[in-house]
């Protein structure tokens, strides 16, 4: 009894070598002499009088003859209870053990050793919580139990104090420690989840890629833009000053044609007057010179004809022959751009405009390096595409 008195609570706390620890211990009976019974502190202790409870007596020392004894000691302290449950079947059948840590105080110790007793207590808490276990994880598969770790289950919590609300014993929490999935499972789990992590990852990359392409792409088609803007502006400049000095050079032509006419009047009206009578002989010698110089001037006309003819053929046979290689490299492109799918509309603009530099490049060698009549339709053509910067916008003028 003095072991007891002095170590209840140690005793109350210290786990045996099974790991279990007991909650009532039931004293010797006092000596017949006995005047004097200390109740510790830190426990419930329920006094019988010869042999009837009388309830829970205060700790300290008491004056009380030996008929008065201490019949249980009750730890008034929290305990832990472990419950491992082992083959709890989920929502789709899936065998896994859990393990739930609860804790739990003695509040009432008169209803916990008259009503259900301590050995009552340990098979009625394990039956109780291994329904409670199966309840809360019957509602979970095995993708979403893994969530039971390290929760509290208030539906545990409230259902066990519902169960032992006359049994004297409070559950102050329930928390579930361990879930643990059949090691096949377990296994094929993690390695989904890391294939998941390695599409998300490369999901990621490839996204990242692909918009690292579409910004060049777009800088790409802002320099092409760019650059056929500065294009433009250049030709336009071109042809306009181009504009300008045929206007200068028709000024100038009309102004020589002037001066040569007034002249040649002048130099007329002079040989009237000074030569009125060899007017017969200079007629017949003025006719012979017209027909020598129109027979001349016919056949210049005709060689100058022959040669701007032959002069366009080669012209026409050369742009074919370009303009088929530009089609067959136009054809290459688009079949190139169908490959390529987004990036044939970005590339389309810039082969246009390729073409159009090549056009203009053809039209550039004409009239630096060409030696074409400016006479006919030909040299209209020549001059107008010379003057538009392409052949397309040529219009057509009669002959």
């Amino acid at each position: 009894m003095k072991d007891i008195k002095k170590n209840a609570v140690s005793l109350l706390s210290s786990k045996s070598a099974a790991g279990e620890i007991p909650l009532v211990l039931i004293p010797e009976a006092r000596h017949t002499m006995s005047m004097f019974m200390e109740i510790p502190t830190g426990v419930h202790c329920l006094v019988q009088k010869f042999g009837k409870d009388i309830g829970v007596m205060s700790p300290g020392l008491h004056l009380l003859p030996s008929w008065y004894r201490v019949a249980y000691v009750v730890s008034g302290q929290s305990c832990c209870y472990d419950a491992p449950v082992l083959s709890c079947p989920t929502s789709d059948d899936i065998r896994v053990e859990v393990d739930v840590v609860l804790i739990f105080q003695i509040m009432d110790p008169q209803k916990f050793i008259y009503r259900l007793g301590a050995k009552n207590f340990d098979e009625f808490l394990s039956g109780t919580v291994d329904e409670a276990i199966r309840v809360l994880v019957r509602r979970e598969d095995h993708k979403t139990v893994y969530a039971l770790r390290g929760t509290n289950a208030d539906d545990m919590l409230k259902m066990l104090n519902d169960k032992f609300v006359e049994s004297g014993v409070t559950f102050l929490d329930v928390k579930v420690t361990n879930v643990a999935l059949p090691d096949v499972l377990a296994n094929s789990l993690e390695l989904t989840t890391k294939l998941s992590k390695g599409m998300e990852c490369d999901v990621t990359a490839n996204e990242f890629a692909l918009l690292q392409i579409n910004m060049e792409s777009e800088m790409q088609i802002e320099q092409i833009r760019r650059l056929q803007e500065q294009t433009l502006v250049s030709e336009a400049g071109k042809k306009r000053r181009a504009e300008l000095e045929f206007e200068q050079r028709s000024v100038k032509a009309e102004e020589e044609g002037s001066v040569a006419q007034i002249w040649a009047n002048g130099k007329v009206e002079v040989d009237r007057l000074t030569a009125q009578t060899d007017l017969d002989r200079t007629k017949m010698r003025l006719e012979t010179w017209r027909v020598t110089q129109m027979a001349n001037a016919l056949s210049k006309a005709n060689s100058s004809k022959i040669a701007a003819d032959l002069e366009e053929e080669a012209a026409v046979i050369q742009a074919t022959w370009q303009e088929d290689k530009m089609m067959n490299d136009a054809e290459v492109t688009r079949c190139e751009a169908d490959v390529e799918a987004e990036a044939a509309r970005t590339l389309a603009g810039k082969r246009a405009h390729d073409m159009n530099l090549r056009e203009k490049e053809i039209i550039k060698q004409l009239a630096s390096s060409g030696s074409f009549n400016l006479i006919g339709t030909s040299g209209d053509k020549l001059v107008s595409a010379m003057l538009n910067g392409t052949f397309s916008d040529v219009p057509a003028t009669a002959s």
